[in-house]
């Protein structure tokens, strides 16, 4: 379970993979538990410049820089009106201005294919408690489907803050969106880096928000790339994960060889279910102290 949305299994592909929703109607049978569309913008978006895209030879990372490009709110929302939904649809919707959030949460929140909302702050104007406060207050009170707050690394600061934000707004948080990079490999010069070098990062930004709360939907994102490390991402507070560049690199198979692992991985420690391994770290250090 996500909130009150119920999943086939934790693990789901994430933004960036899809981001005008053309796909899911081949790419939702690859075994996973839900499927991200976007990131969906107000208006239209063109991409940045070529190249847009570094996939690591000697490690499990990626570089990009795409810009969020998007074809805008109207036709992304008419295709996914005309979806059938195999398994759960996640929006991820950027906006850069409280005003274009509002227009993107009212779209999807009319949408009966979408099951809930992740807000991905890229915009500076949301860095900060008060602006990040200002947008769950604003969220919070125009949709009843569940909203998730999509941090960065570099929000590692206030991530204590955003805790308290998302719980008094009835929110969830996904951590964490790419690592900001500069860069000669790409063509605008910066980008965001995915893949394993995230993934300690992902760990411990999951037992810190789980030290806060117990209570607020999780998920993990970043160098998610076995069934094991969802295990371990489970057992430190995350509800679910999301995995893109594993996909990358493992093929669209991916999905179903990591629920493969992720049950072999419970086996092995004697979980009966993904309930029971959910927040197994958090629960024995509150037994511990």
């Amino acid at each position: 379970m996500l909130g009150n949305v119920r999943l086939p299994n934790p693990i789901g592909l994430a933004a960036g993979y899809d981001k005008d929703g053309l796909l899911y109607d081949r790419f939702s049978r690859w075994g996973m538990g839900f499927y991200i569309v976007g990131s969906i913008t107000a208006h239209r978006r063109r991409p940045l410049p070529r190249p847009r895209l570094y996939r690591s030879r000697d490690g499990l990372w990626m570089l990009n820089a795409f810009g969020l490009p998007s074809e805008g709110v109207i036709p992304v929302s008419r295709r996914i009106n005309g979806m059938r939904a195999r398994v759960p649809i996640i929006s991820n919707v950027a906006g850069f201005s409280l005003s274009e959030f509002s227009v993107l949460i009212r779209a999807m929140d009319s949408l009966p294919q979408v099951s809930a909302i992740e807000l991905n702050i890229s915009c500076p104007l949301f860095d900060d408690p008060a602006g990040m406060d200002e947008l769950a207050a604003l969220s919070s009170g125009l949709t009843r489907k569940p909203l998730l707050i999509k941090l960065s690394p570099r929000h590692s600061r206030i991530l204590e803050n955003a805790v308290h934000i998302a719980e008094e707004n009835g929110l969830g948080i996904s951590v964490y969106n790419t690592i900001p990079v500069t860069t000669d490999l790409l063509g605008a010069g910066r980008g965001g880096m995915s893949g394993l070098p995230l993934y300690r990062r992902t760990l411990s930004a999951l037992a810190r928000i789980r030290e806060v709360s117990d209570r607020i939907p999780l998920m993990a994102i970043g160098g998610i790339m076995t069934g094991v490390q969802v295990l371990e991402a489970l057992e430190a507070g995350a509800d679910a994960v999301q995995a893109l560049t594993a996909v990358a690199f493992r093929g669209p198979i991916a999905f179903r060889r990591m629920s493969e692992e992720l049950l072999e991985a419970m086996e092995a420690k004697g979980y009966r279910s993904v309930s029971e391994a959910k927040g197994y770290r958090s629960r024995a250090l509150v037994r511990a102290n």
